[in-house]
């Protein structure tokens, strides 16, 4: 822990801001608690020191308006069961209000972290792994809620019963606390760390153990390779290496049990011994009384034990702390300008389709030097359809992406019916386009779920006029349970042509002014890919189209294609345009394409 992530983790606080009174009530119930703690400790050392000598302490009735004798067994008793029963009562209360302000605290946190994953730009996704960013929203926030839940009660609990049980211990015997203090919680937190290390030594030889389970499956797995290359020799000396290790590891964690073990009998009893000792002869010749003894004695083990679970609570803290600077390193991310409304009727701005490219040069921010478009010009009018056609690394997916405004340009402009691109809101442009992807990622709930994903208010007449346009309906009418079809996680349970159509369905349900299609068809049969692009083209109709191109047979209908080369327009126009270009980019690429498919036939 530094100075700057403390200071970061406290921002965690502003969510807690809304609830303080609850948290400092919370907070005084848990000091309370700790008190009674040491309050009935105390009491028990009484309990054991009747019968040996007379209690030396104060006479409580002079203060309080009750009649109790801490000389007798009864009243010791009763008082010690009225403390617990407070106690309990103030526990039950004090988790009740921090299990409150935490699961408020972890609302809002989640809320404000979800909302800004989904709101950040698509580069950021880019350096980002999927795992990782579920992770801070799943592993790190129940580690900040386990701070806020229990850490923290319980290292302020920890923390006033040392303070407490050391100034107790003082005024029993200064003599026997220093003799306490210079011994017992420096073996404790010694066998603390010695026990960690033990584990540590414990999950490597776990690791050794998984390893050789991957090389047992591995060769299982594989047994046709093992046997064809006669490797069966190889496999059995990789495994038994492997298994030396776990042997070695293994060996050397017994040493450190052994070890430890030892320490704990040699060194912590050894201590204790010495404590009991010393009060046992200072009880002997009458300068510690009986009671103070056994009082002295509990609380010392109270305390230790406190001490103990110290370092399992800070190393808790600082995994939490590390959580809390994750989360905030996500919160103070920059994100995209985009509405979380729901509302789209009023975010319509008044688009008919035209795009402009002036002078657009791009390249991704972690790869400088590579240019992707350079000097790119090119303009769009209202209902046409464009092909996008070049080599691979032409830049054509990455115009489709500029067109969403997933990245903007390092220069140039992109404009929308004569306006920047930067004078819409991104959520403005975004509800008037519609994506079709070449791989479809469906969401794991039902058909209609993901057809109205295209626009959540659309009634179920709707959905189902949208599944007819799509070519759709024949299929899911098949399906026993029909639109409500779970289609597995990623839409498994779909074919590649009926994920298709069912993601076409859904951008004619959003009902879009710009239509983007990845080549649609490129990995489907020729009856899936009849069907796909028989709805494309119903989907098109009337709208502005950017089709990026890979079967270029495809788009020998197109009003314009665009062919790329490099990050550069090559060359534009009609497909009859372009074959009569002598030695043209795209009419090489037509050329090389069909002896490619009339060779696979």
């Amino acid at each position: 822990m530094s100075r700057e992530n403390l200071k970061k983790a406290t921002r965690i606080f502003s969510y807690v801001k809304p609830y303080k009174w609850k948290f400092v009530i919370g907070i005084l119930l848990i000091t309370l608690s700790a008190l009674f703690t040491l309050v009935v400790t105390r009491l028990w050392g009484q309990l054991g020191g009747i019968g040996t000598q007379q209690p030396t302490g104060p006479d409580l009735r002079e203060y309080f308006n009750f009649e109790l004798d801490f000389s007798s067994l009864s009243d010791i008793a009763i008082a010690t069961f009225v403390l617990l029963v407070v106690q309990a009562a103030l526990s039950f209360i004090r988790v009740l209000l921090f299990a409150n302000v935490t699961e408020n605290m972890m609302l809002s946190l989640r809320q404000d972290t979800y909302q800004q994953i989904v709101r950040m730009p698509m580069q950021y996704f880019n350096e980002q792994r999927v795992g990782d960013l579920n992770s801070r929203i799943s592993a790190d926030i129940t580690s900040i809620q386990d701070i806020f839940t229990t850490t923290l009660a319980e290292l302020l609990r920890q923390l006033i019963i040392i303070v407490g049980g050391v100034l107790a211990l003082l005024w029993f015997s200064p003599t026997l606390t220093f003799i306490m203090l210079g011994t017992l919680p420096i073996v404790i937190i010694i066998a603390v760390i010695f026990g960690r290390f033990i584990r540590k030594l414990s999950k490597r030889t776990q690791d050794k153990v998984a390893e050789s389970n991957v090389i047992v499956q591995e060769t299982l797995t594989g047994i046709v390779n093992v046997k064809s290359f006669a490797n069966e020799a190889l496999e059995v000396m990789r495994y038994m290496a492997s298994i030396r290790e776990i042997k070695d590891f293994a060996i050397k964690g017994a040493k450190w049990r052994g070890a430890f073990a030892s320490f704990i009998i040699l060194f912590i009893f050894g201590a204790i011994t010495l404590v009991i000792l010393k009060g046992a002869d200072l009880a002997e010749d009458e300068s510690l009384a009986g009671e103070h003894f056994f009082s002295f004695l509990l609380i010392t083990g109270l305390v230790a034990g406190s001490i103990g679970g110290l370092a399992n609570l800070f190393g808790t803290l600082q995994k939490g702390i590390g959580a809390i600077e994750n989360v905030m390193d996500i919160l103070d991310q920059e994100t995209e300008e985009v509405a979380l409304s729901t509302q789209r009727e009023n975010l319509q701005p008044n688009l008919i389709g035209n795009i402009d490219f002036k002078n657009v040069v791009f390249h991704y921010a972690s790869r400088e030097e590579v240019g992707v478009l350079n000097d790119l010009s090119f303009s769009i009018k209202s209902g046409e359809q464009v092909a996008i056609v070049g080599p691979s690394g032409a830049g054509k997916s990455t115009i489709a992406s500029m067109v969403l405004r997933f990245y903007k340009p390092v220069s140039g402009s992109i404009l929308f019916e004569g306006k920047e691109a930067k004078e819409y809101s991104l959520t403005e442009l975004r509800n008037q386009m519609a994506f079709v992807p070449q791989e479809v990622i469906l969401f794991g709930g039902t058909i209609q779920e993901n057809i109205a994903y295209g626009n959540p208010d659309a009634s179920d007449a709707e959905i189902k006029a949208a599944a007819d346009q799509a070519n759709a309906t024949e299929f899911i009418s098949q399906f026993p349970d029909g639109m409500d079809t779970v289609v597995g996680e990623r839409g498994i349970q779909l074919s590649g042509g009926q994920r298709q159509r069912i993601a076409i369905a859904r951008a004619v349900l959003k009902n879009p002014t710009i239509l983007i299609l990845d080549e649609a068809t490129s990995s489907l049969d020729s009856e899936s890919e009849r069907l796909v692009q028989d709805a494309l083209d119903k989907l098109m109709a009337g709208r502005t189209s950017l089709v990026i191109a890979h079967r270029l047979s495809t788009v020998r209908n197109a009003t314009q294609i665009l062919v790329l080369e490099k990050g550069k327009l090559a060359e534009s126009g009609t497909h009859d345009d372009l074959m009569n270009i002598e030695n043209g980019l795209y009419k090489n690429l037509i050329q090389l394409q069909g002896t490619r498919e009339t060779f696979q036939k």
